[in-house]
């Protein structure tokens, strides 16, 4: 029998702190591990490893992707000087970042935030990235996509044509793997229906004063939950000296708690000025949370046609579509069930299918 071709995917997103970009990155390889073990790829064809520097604090249990450690650097000084050399095969990268002297790698690209919105990272950070990845991109057999957004903004700031992404779309599914904990209602005196959820950030980026001036200005008396990591100081900015007496902050929250939010939740506000996906309104579609969203990036491809449209620089255009969604009973059971329906639409069994027409485009090339 041939021996197996080697597949080497880069897993230092393992070792990271869980945001949206490591969420992809573990559903992904749960899902291409199932395509493996359900016969979709040849496990005999092709031989996956999955490569790291360091081991992962809670690494999952995979049937058909083994893990391997193997370096002395750290970080970024690892990926660019020891991975391509450790990596002797095609590798997949799936984070924005990536070797940028490899030619044999598949490198996916969540989104160009640094070169859309520079604004909302440091100087540094913005600095490594317009290095590392317009070279890394130009260097890669092919280049994938989270979003049809982010496909143009690869064509407008790096010159790839757009015809030449693979667009690998994101999963949802896996909120409801989640049991959901009630205390955080509980312990925070909340009613089901009747408060609205923003999911809060350090980042500017995802506008959360706007929706304390929304709310004020809507004029209704709902609740709003505020979760997240963030410091309500940061609303300060905005000329909040504190929080209102119908906002309140929950603080960081468990997967578990945060299904139960969403369950529970009037809606969801989700005014974000950018995004490469938007895996927050597609969790609360698929729990049945109407969703108010913006109408920019690539939010429009997420929700389609099921949510209400904000423009996220216009204070009166939230605060409308969040007066309506609260007085307006059918409205809401309407979006609830087209929600629903949008986001089946995305699965991450997808997702790695369109990892893998991603592999056999880089075999080919």
């Amino acid at each position: 029998m041939p021996k197996p071709t080697p597949i080497f995917i880069n897993a230092r997103f393992l070792t990271e702190p869980l945001t949206g970009i490591q969420r992809w990155g573990r559903e992904t390889l749960t899902a291409l591990d199932q395509l493996i073990e359900d016969g979709v790829i040849d496990g005999d064809k092709y031989s996956f490893t999955l490569l790291s520097p360091v081991a992962p604090e809670n690494m999952p249990s995979y049937r058909h992707l083994p893990l391997k450690i193997k370096g002395l650097l750290r970080s970024h000084f690892w990926e660019q000087f020891e991975l391509p050399f450790i990596a002797r095969g095609l590798l997949l990268n799936f984070k924005t970042t990536a070797p940028m002297f490899k030619h044999n790698k598949s490198m996916l690209i969540h989104d160009l935030q640094p070169f859309a919105r520079p604004g909302t990272h440091s100087f540094i950070f913005n600095a490594l990235y317009k290095l590392i990845v317009p070279i890394a991109a130009r260097n890669a057999k092919v280049v994938t996509c989270l979003s049809n957004n982010t496909a143009a903004e690869v064509a407008k700031y790096l010159k790839i044509d757009t015809e030449d992404c693979i667009i690998t779309g994101c999963g949802h599914e896996h909120i409801l793997s989640i049991v959901p904990d009630d205390s955080v209602l509980s312990d925070n005196n909340l009613e089901s229906n009747t408060y609205l959820l923003a999911v809060s950030s350090l980042n500017p980026n995802k506008n959360f004063s706007a929706i304390l001036r929304a709310i004020k200005l809507s004029g209704v008396k709902n609740k709003l939950v505020i979760a997240g990591g963030a410091n309500p100081k940061i609303f300060r900015g905005s000329g909040i000296a504190e929080l209102p007496p119908n906002v309140i902050y929950v603080g960081r929250v468990s997967d578990e708690q945060l299904r139960s939010l969403y369950e529970n939740a009037l809606g969801f506000v989700y005014p974000s000025f950018y995004e490469g996906w938007g895996l927050p309104p597609g969790e609360a579609m698929l729990l049945n949370c109407p969703v108010i969203a913006s109408n920019t990036t690539s939010l429009t491809q997420v929700c389609g046609d099921a949510v209400l449209y904000c423009d996220p620089a216009d204070d009166n255009s939230i605060a409308e579509q969040i007066r309506r969604l609260c007085e307006d009973d059918a409205l809401r059971a309407q979006l609830i069930e087209d929600g629903f329906k949008q986001s089946q639409k995305f699965t991450w069994r997808q997702v790695a299918l369109n990892v893998w027409r991603s592999i056999e485009k880089a075999r080919r090339e």
